[in-house]
């Protein structure tokens, strides 16, 4: 949703570039794409996830913060939601965008990994079409605030189950 809504996200910053933000978020992005296969063997796959799960529920916590401190007398200057939304690209190019389909084929004997892959595109596609389709619904529902605070704790449940769950396969 934070990919999807970015525009929204600038306007109620109140950032008057609304687009060059969204083309900057971007195209940090397609960069930082190709940063994990740089340190995959460096660092670790899980190691990745892990730094993924944390820099996007950081991200999510920040933006509910941000749009919390818009709606008071909190500080909130104009950069600060650009600063979030970067944090979360940098996490998700780095850890959660391609890391899972690398560590995928890895954990499944090879007759097995179409089938398992198939099933995780199946269901990351789904949950992704749902999120985009009911954000709006969700902050007219419960407010912004609320929305960006649920994706945190689904950001902080998936740090937890790559913590406890996920083997290294890094070698």
């Amino acid at each position: 949703a934070i990919m999807m809504y970015a525009m929204d996200i600038f306007e109620r910053a109140g950032m008057r570039h609304v687009e060059l933000c969204c083309i900057a978020v971007m195209a940090s992005q397609v960069v930082l794409g190709a940063l994990p296969f740089l340190l995959l063997q460096a660092v670790g796959r899980r190691p990745l996830l892990q730094f993924a799960g944390i820099t996007m529920c950081l991200s999510h916590v920040g933006l509910a913060y941000d749009m919390m401190a818009r709606d008071t007398t909190l500080w909130a200057p104009s950069w600060l939601p650009v600063a979030f939304l970067g944090l979360y690209v940098v996490g998700f190019s780095t850890g959660m965008g391609p890391v899972p389909w690398i560590v995928l084929p890895e954990l499944f004997p090879v007759e097995m990994v179409g089938t398992a892959s198939a099933i995780a595109t199946g269901v990351g596609w789904t949950f992704a079409f749902v999120v985009c389709v009911e954000f709006r619904a969700l902050r007219a529902t419960f407010g912004s605030i609320w929305v960006f605070v649920l994706f945190a704790v689904f950001c902080l449940a998936c740090l937890i189950f790559v913590t406890v769950l996920v083997p290294e396969t890094k070698g």
